[in-house]
């Protein structure tokens, strides 16, 4: 599979690390209050750091596009 572009992977990561935290911590709020929501939000939120980081170190999509 070929590399993907920096453009690409950029809004992948934006997402992946906005998403489901605010996502979490809306739906959170909504059903179980203000405290339960926060903690959901911190759970989704360091869940999309991990993923993230896995992604740009482990995967190397943080390395240069132009090495072949």
């Amino acid at each position: 599979m070929d590399k993907w572009p920096f453009y690409k992977k950029l809004p992948v990561l934006m997402a992946i690390l906005c998403i489901p935290p605010i996502g979490a911590t809306q739906i959170g709020w909504y059903f179980f209050g203000k405290v339960i929501g926060l903690n959901c939000g911190m759970v989704a939120g360091a869940i999309s750091v991990s993923v993230a980081a896995y992604l740009l170190y482990i995967r190397g999509w943080r390395d240069s596009d132009d090495e072949q």
